[in-house]
């Protein structure tokens, strides 16, 4: 067995090597030499009107307006921390779901607005009995329509629609 490993190997190592051996070289010393002496100028276009921007690439993020930093990942921090803290404020687990000890994720998207306003929500339920998905759902709307209205995200120095997601995890264990 281990001879026709062995053996085995050899072959696909010479053959591997055949094919090498067979093509054709290319011989860059015959090339004529390339001149690069007018460049054009690449710009880039003006920022559509109706794009939307993810959240991560953005120059300048939304924030809450409590978060005023001029250091960008000071500014992410806080806009992560003001989430946290809103959606543990303003959370109210249903009442049937609690009783039948049901849990559920909600993955919540949605766009903040030139103007800072939540717009074009969507979301997402995973729950342990589907039954209650439409209760999960109806409370993670709720949690997002109470976000005070954001400082609008800049990007190459103007307003944009930016994109954001949210998971929102509905556990009885931190009750």
């Amino acid at each position: 067995m281990k001879k026709t490993f062995t053996i085995f190997t050899i072959l696909f190592a010479l053959n591997s090597f055949s094919q090498i051996i067979s093509e054709p070289r290319l011989d860059r010393e015959d090339l004529p030499p390339v001149r690069v002496d007018d460049v054009s100028e690449i710009r880039v276009g003006e920022i559509e009107e109706d794009l939307v921007f993810p959240y991560a690439i953005l120059e300048k993020t939304p924030c809450f307006p409590d978060c005023k930093f001029t250091n960008e990942t000071e500014n992410k921090a806080c806009f992560n921390e003001e989430f946290q803290k809103h959606i543990k404020k303003h959370l109210k687990y249903p009442k049937e779901a609690k009783k039948n000890k049901i849990t559920a994720r909600a993955i919540v998207l949605f766009e903040i607005t030139k103007e800072g306003n939540i717009s074009n929500i969507k979301t997402k339920i995973t729950a342990t009995n589907k039954e209650y998905s439409a209760d999960f759902e109806a409370e993670a709307l709720r949690i997002i329509n109470k976000l005070p209205q954001f400082i609008p995200g800049e990007h190459r120095g103007k307003t944009v629609v930016v994109s954001y997601a949210i998971p929102i995890v509905f556990s009885l264990t931190d009750q």
